[in-house]
């Protein structure tokens, strides 16, 4: 089974694509990451554990504190 975001999650000017499949007793997922329509990375999870519900929010924690580190890097090169 697969489970995608209705539309991608906006941050701080990122695109943030989230997708978790299901394979028996496991839920895998990745969160792709866009600026400026270019593909910038990716943020993976598998889990025997959790249910898609929970690695989707985790990947969306992940992938917004990844947009974070490249706001506090870049603002760091500004100074």
């Amino acid at each position: 089974m697969r489970a995608e975001t209705a539309s991608p999650i906006m941050y701080r000017g990122v695109s943030i694509a989230i997708k978790v499949d299901e394979a028996g007793d496991r839920v895998f997922g990745h969160a792709d990451l866009f600026a400026n329509n270019e593909f910038k990375a990716r943020v993976a999870l598998g889990s025997e554990r959790s249910r898609s519900e929970e690695v989707r929010d985790r990947l969306r924690c992940l992938a917004k504190s990844k947009v974070d580190v490249w706001a506090l890097t870049e603002s760091d090169a500004v100074h």
